[in-house]
């Protein structure tokens, strides 16, 4: 296979030497939580809202647990009208742990329609806000504060972006105040989908999207839908007859394929496959490589300590990930729950491997820790704190390997270096953002929420030691060293 590296990282910038760039172009943002304070500021290239606790909250305890648990409900969502939250992390420029997420360059809803805006877009506003709603009520999440006030549209594009979310579970309120947005985007056409909902007459999302294509259906002229119908028509009988071969051959590649969607022949050419499971398919037209995983693999291994590396820093590293040898170093691995110590990577709840009622510990070393059954001598999983050290004391560059997911190679102090993949994760059966992000175990648990666990995670913006992961996820877990045995410290 034809292989080569560069750096193409907005995370790390060779020239100035060091991953750790600070923040800049610092200024304050309008924040709708009266306990918190939201900063503008520029890091990476990008700018980014920072939020964290109001010096003058009351209850700052109180309020930096309902922060993070803000942060662990929001950002494993993803949903264009949703920002993107990347981490959580301690900075100066507030007091205590932050929210970083994307920085949204645009105006209040209120605001946006005195611009007049046309009956098309704001038709299209209206469908963002409700696919966006129909999202996050089916994961059991309500905005609990939906307004004009607390909906932005992008400066470019006509995209629209929920903010100020409490992320309660009263859905039933948040169909209620989708009725003064209703009216205020759509008054003509959708004046009684709005009653509907005020009155209460509509409970769910999914109710007013049909009253709404009700609605917008009976009051179009009948002559542009017969016109539309006929030329789609025309338009599919030319298709067909100028592909059908195209149609047949895109069949027999399709049928190949174990990737669950249609991919045309003529755009779509078959890379060299990986092992472990892992294949690569490489789009002609979107020019993106896209990745089939299926690990079929043994967990366990008998892994020689010999192969660890030494960055010159507190333990020694592993050099690839549960699941894999020394023969593919970069692959992706397995996948395992926080404490399965059975290293079958197979979904479980998690009452079935730690119960609620008994408190979380730190794992390393110990029976639970599942390194330590899966790998034979001393190997175990890294704590918090040796991630954290791993994040800052390695110089981090972006590496792209054709035929492999991104990742990260990590320089420590000493010069020796590890490649970290984008391995992605697994969701109860499913592999989820594979080559998109890493997720990584600690061994430790989270101070003050319950049942989760600190984990590293990377993606090609951010690197973060300190993400906060629930049990019921299995992830990639990089095992550690200690420089001397444990009897021996």
């Amino acid at each position: 296979m034809d292989e080569y590296y560069y750096s193409g990282s907005s995370f790390y910038d060779e020239a100035d030497g060091d991953v750790r760039s600070a923040f800049s172009d610092v200024s304050e943002a309008v924040s709708s939580h009266p306990d918190r304070v939201s900063l503008r500021a520029r890091r990476y290239g990008q700018w980014w809202r920072v939020t964290g606790i109001n010096p003058d909250c009351p209850d700052k305890e109180h309020a930096a647990q309902q922060l993070r648990h803000d942060y662990t409900i929001m950002a494993p969502l993803h949903q264009p009208a949703l920002p993107r939250l990347v981490a959580m992390i301690e900075t100066p420029l507030l007091d205590g742990e932050a929210v970083i997420e994307e920085w949204i360059d645009g105006t209040t809803l209120v605001y946006f329609l005195k611009t007049n805006p046309d009956d098309n877009v704001r038709a299209e506003l209206l469908d963002q806000l409700l696919d966006a709603l129909e999202y996050c009520h089916g994961k059991g999440i309500a905005h609990g504060h939906l307004s004009t006030d607390n909906l932005l549209v992008a400066a470019q594009g006509h995209s629209l972006k929920l903010t100020g979310m409490t992320c309660g579970d009263e859905t039933k309120a948040d169909v209620k105040a989708l009725a003064d947005i209703i009216e205020a985007l759509q008054p003509n056409v959708l004046s009684s989908v709005a009653r509907q909902c005020r009155q209460e007459r509509l409970t769910t999302v999914e109710q007013v999207q049909r009253a709404i294509a009700t609605r917008r259906s009976s009051s179009r002229w009948r002559m542009p839908l017969i016109i539309a119908a006929m030329i789609t028509i025309i338009a599919a009988a030319a298709f067909w007859g100028g592909h059908r071969q195209a149609i047949q051959n895109d069949k027999v590649m399709t049928d190949s394929l174990p990737l669950p969607a249609i991919y045309f022949s003529d755009t779509i050419s078959l890379n060299t496959g990986g092992d472990n499971g892992l294949q690569t398919y490489w789009s002609t037209v979107t020019h993106a490589m896209l990745f089939y995983y299926n690990w079929q693999g043994d967990l366990s291994q008998d892994i020689s300590e010999d192969v660890a590396v030494d960055l010159g820093l507190s333990v020694l590293w592993a050099p690839f990930n549960v699941g894999c040898t020394d023969g593919d170093v970069n692959h992706l691995g397995g996948y395992c729950t926080w404490c399965d110590t059975l290293g079958v990577g197979i979904f479980r709840p998690a009452e079935e491997q730690w119960p609620a009622s008994r408190p979380l510990v730190d794992i390393a070393g110990t029976d639970h820790d599942p390194v330590r059954r899966l790998w034979d001598s001393n190997w175990r999983m890294p704590t918090a704190r040796e991630l954290q050290e791993l994040h800052d004391c390695c110089v981090w560059t972006l590496v792209r390997q054709r035929g492999l997911p991104l990742g990260y190679l990590l320089k420590g102090p000493n010069g020796n270096s590890i490649f970290l993949p984008m391995a992605g994760y697994r969701e109860k059966n499913s592999e989820c953002e594979i080559g998109l992000i890493g997720s990584y175990w600690s061994s430790s648990p989270v101070t003050g929420i319950n049942r989760c666990v600190y984990a590293m995670r990377l993606d090609t913006t951010i690197v973060t030691a300190t993400d906060t992961v629930p049990l019921g996820f299995a992830r990639s877990i990089r095992p550690v060293l200690d420089r001397l045995p444990r009897s021996q410290q």
